[in-house]
């Protein structure tokens, strides 16, 4: 669901009130929804390689609770089966995604980059991306999805980089389009890869210095784990040529 999407779903729920309390209700919560969008956004810029685990975990309950859907539709249930259904398959996929780190990372890859390249994609084609199926959008879905599991293989090879650059580039452009949409500017659009670009590269920035940092404390540890080891292998030699040399006197 992007953000025109959501945005829709939420004069949908509202939509059985009627005059100022229906504008009123309809502006408080699309308010929120983009000011929910906007931290999450840039929880994902910022921070995306630190939430990876939850991320993923995120991405596999949402993946997840839509196959359960698929099922549901398929198989014909209904009622509380189908919702048992539903949430069974998400919290399955959530933690094998959380626990299972390559293949949350590889889910977290793949889903990123899909939604990067579709809203992309979606003012490109001056309209969303899933409006409508052609020729044309299956073969640009086909080259999406294989895009997107590049991605999504280089993930898992190198973990930090590639999750860096999809996380802050993912957050960035939906933090971005969010932010102009509060302040009434969404409708230049060029404007949302402007900022979303700005944001991507500053979170980009930040997750590369926190890790750099992490990776310097972890060497620390590792040459004062060294150097301690030396230091007491010393001790031990100096120790032996003293006894050495008590027995040859």
């Amino acid at each position: 669901m992007n953000m025109d999407e959501a945005i829709n779903f939420g004069k949908t729920i509202i939509g059985g009130a009627d005059g100022p309390t229906s504008v009123f209700i309809a502006g408080k919560i699309n308010t929120g929804l983009l000011a929910v969008m906007v931290l999450s956004g840039l929880l994902f810029c910022f921070f995306g390689l630190k939430l990876t685990r939850v991320l993923a975990a995120l991405y596999g309950f949402f993946i997840g609770a839509f196959a359960g859907i698929v099922i549901v539709s398929a198989s014909g249930i209904s009622g509380a089966a189908a919702v048992a259904v539903i949430l069974s398959c998400g919290l399955i996929l959530a933690a094998l995604s959380a626990f299972l780190y390559k293949a949350g990372v590889f889910l977290l890859a793949f889903s990123s980059t899909v939604s990067i390249a579709a809203s992309i994609l979606g003012v490109a084609l001056g309209r969303p991306f899933s409006a409508g199926i052609g020729r044309d959008t299956i073969i640009i879905a086909g080259a999406v999805f294989a895009a997107a599991l590049i991605f999504a293989i280089l993930a898992v090879i190198y973990v930090e980089p590639v999750i860096v650059i999809v996380t802050a580039l993912f957050g960035g452009l939906s933090a971005g389009n969010a932010i102009l949409s509060l302040t009434g500017l969404h409708a230049a659009f060029w404007m949302n890869y402007v900022l979303g670009a700005v944001l991507a590269v500053l979170g980009a920035g930040v997750q590369f210095m926190m890790h750099s940092r992490k990776v310097g404390r972890r060497e620390k540890i590792y040459s004062d784990g060294v150097k301690e080891k030396d230091s007491v292998e010393s001790e031990v030699e100096k120790a032996r040529s003293i006894l050495e040399e008590d027995e040859d006197e």
